[in-house]
């Protein structure tokens, strides 16, 4: 009771990032409002990040800050709550962390171990310089994609317990191949998501089909050049009927489509959800956008139980009327929970690995 009455004194003078009054929430609102300061007082341009990652950092976090922090906060509690443990007794990874906020606040909050992951170097050297700067230590960082990632941690006999990320599940080239490593290195992992890619949300399904529709036509041009390349003597007409029909496909998938058509003239059939398209050379989507029934299926058949909880409209910004209709949309998610999923600007998407006795 003290240390609830410590913590009201104290929060008179801070942000609410979380409303509740449980130890946990308030431990990391405590730490959200540390990180808030901290990230307020740093001179990014100073640290000489590459300009790719400084122009991130700035437009998707700097200038969104509180929010940028807040779902951070919001998406590490629920996390913690499928976990059914405390932050002490848990090992995070924060995968595909870039150079977010939520492996700071993480490294925050009295974690039992705290691993960055990312698949570029330069981000993870940004992301190291970051949090030097403002005083953060992260117990490990790892460049490399799951399969390597994965195999480091468990190589460090380190025993993963929750693998968290924002906005990186909708760019996953094989989301199905993610959750069967992380079911075989570590069976008793939960994975917790958060992406804007709401197939239920019609207003997102409508601006991702438009993003779809700009991207593909640059991806497009793409699969025939790598076409026209592979089969010699090919005209555009017949490379533009085989690039159509490939679309979603990458890497050695696209290599092995076109490979199958030289041989035997037979256009592979389209094989991909909606308007969704990914960049050939890598398999990055833009942005995949899958029904609740697909992601239960690539869940549950990696032996996960799949579960989605909406996200939350942002109330920060400069424009009062922004924070009006957010806040209106926020109150009718709580008093409806059917409406809410239907207009979430993000959700959460989380697999709890499915136990022996189920």
């Amino acid at each position: 009771m003290e240390a609830f009455e410590q913590y009201q004194k104290r929060s008179m003078m801070m942000e609410t990032f979380l409303p509740g009054t449980d130890d946990l929430s308030m431990q990391l609102n405590a730490q959200a409002n540390n990180l808030l300061q901290r990230l307020k007082s740093l001179d990014v341009d100073a640290l000489k990040l590459p300009y790719y990652c400084q122009e991130y950092f700035k437009s998707s976090h700097s200038t969104r800050l509180f929010f940028s922090i807040q779902t951070s906060a919001r998406l590490l509690y629920r996390a913690c709550q499928f976990c059914e443990k405390k932050p002490a007794d848990i090992c995070i990874m924060d995968y595909g962390a870039g150079v977010g906020t939520l492996y700071l606040l993480a490294g925050m909050s009295g974690f039992q171990k705290v691993i960055y992951n990312d698949h570029l170097e330069d981000w993870k050297l940004s992301a190291e310089k970051i949090a030097t700067a403002i005083g953060i230590s992260i117990d490990e960082y790892i460049v490399g994609d799951i399969d390597i990632t994965l195999k480091n941690i468990k190589e460090k006999n380190i025993s993963l317990d929750l693998i968290v990320s924002r906005n990186v599940l909708e760019h996953i080239y094989k989301p199905g191949n993610l959750f069967a490593s992380i079911r075989k290195y570590f069976p008793h992992c939960v994975v917790f998501s958060s992406t804007t890619a709401n197939a239920a949300n019609p207003a997102a399904v409508f601006k991702h089909q438009r993003w779809h529709s700009k991207w593909e036509k640059e991806f497009l041009k793409q699969r025939m050049k790598i076409i026209l390349d592979r089969i010699t003597g090919m005209d555009e007409q017949e490379a533009g009927e085989l690039a159509k029909t490939t679309r979603g496909l990458a890497m050695e998938d696209l290599d092995r489509a076109i490979e199958d058509y030289r041989v035997s003239r037979k256009l592979p059939e389209l094989n991909i959800t909606g308007s969704n398209t990914c960049d050939p050379a890598n398999g990055v989507w833009f942005e995949n956008l899958l029904p609740f029934n697909e992601w239960r299926q690539i869940i549950s058949t990696a032996g996960f139980n799949p579960s989605f909880q909406p996200g939350f409209w942002d109330t920060h910004y400069k424009a009062s009327w922004k924070n009006l209709m957010g806040r209106l949309l926020n109150n009718m998610s709580d008093i409806n929970p059917a409406v809410a999923m239907t207009t979430a600007p993000f959700i959460y998407i989380i697999a709890k690995p499915v136990s022996h006795h189920e």
